[in-house]
């Protein structure tokens, strides 16, 4: 058994056929599902965005994203979060919750390790997500991957940029992963992605990731 958390936009309860996109929101490792709203605050982020009329209202889906260890796999390397994703978390959301379904109506970001999770279970299913942000992280092992995820994914690439759908990179100039973030904004390069790509001043943090949230969350579902 795992954990999300959801938030809905003010009037959602007040509302019985008004339907509304869903921005999947990944934590970091060592942390949970309960990281973005006690210490990332996405709730307030995305309360005062959507009542100052600079982010549309949504739904944030925030799940736990530590699945059981498995031998000899390495953490990042784990794809049994993708399956919950696409088998369990997905389904429940779109039966329970009143969501706009398809690809331009479901984003998914995320920091540090789920940053990851985005970049291999979101940016390569152009089926399901659009949008996508990744903050703090890019490929683990750096230049290392890029030419074997280019090689596995060349067609979603291609896809992506023929959509110009948003890619957004965001990493601090102190962040202790910096270094993984260069190779993976060359994916821009190689294919011509609609990449958004902010470098700030700090580091591994939730000072920049709130930033990171809050930069954007506006440019979804417009």
């Amino acid at each position: 058994m795992r954990r999300m958390h959801v938030y809905t936009p003010t009037g959602y309860e007040g509302s019985s056929n008004k339907r509304y996109p869903v921005l999947y929101l990944n934590h970091g490792a060592g942390d949970s599902d309960e990281g973005w709203v006690a210490t990332g605050h996405a709730n307030l982020i995305l309360d005062n965005l959507i009542a100052a009329g600079k982010a549309r209202p949504m739904i944030v889906v925030m799940p736990f994203g530590h699945t059981p260890e498995r031998p000899g796999v390495a953490r990042f390397e784990n794809t049994d979060f993708g399956t919950d994703l696409t088998d369990e978390i997905i389904p429940i959301i779109d039966g329970r919750f009143r969501t706009l379904k398809g690809p331009r109506n479901r984003a998914m970001a995320g920091l540090s390790m789920g940053g990851t999770h985005t970049l291999h279970f979101g940016l390569t299913r152009p089926d399901l997500f659009g949008a996508i942000g990744v903050f703090s992280i890019g490929l683990i092992n750096g230049a290392a991957d890029v030419p074997a995820f280019e090689a596995a994914h060349d067609a979603v690439l291609r896809e992506r940029a023929r959509d110009k759908t948003l890619i957004y990179l965001a990493v601090g100039k102190e962040d202790i992963l910096n270094a993984k973030v260069p190779p993976t904004r060359k994916m821009r390069e190689d294919y011509h992605l609609a990449l958004v790509y902010r470098e700030t001043g700090g580091g591994h943090d939730w000072f920049n990731w709130r930033d990171y949230l809050a930069d954007f969350a506006p440019r979804l579902f417009r």
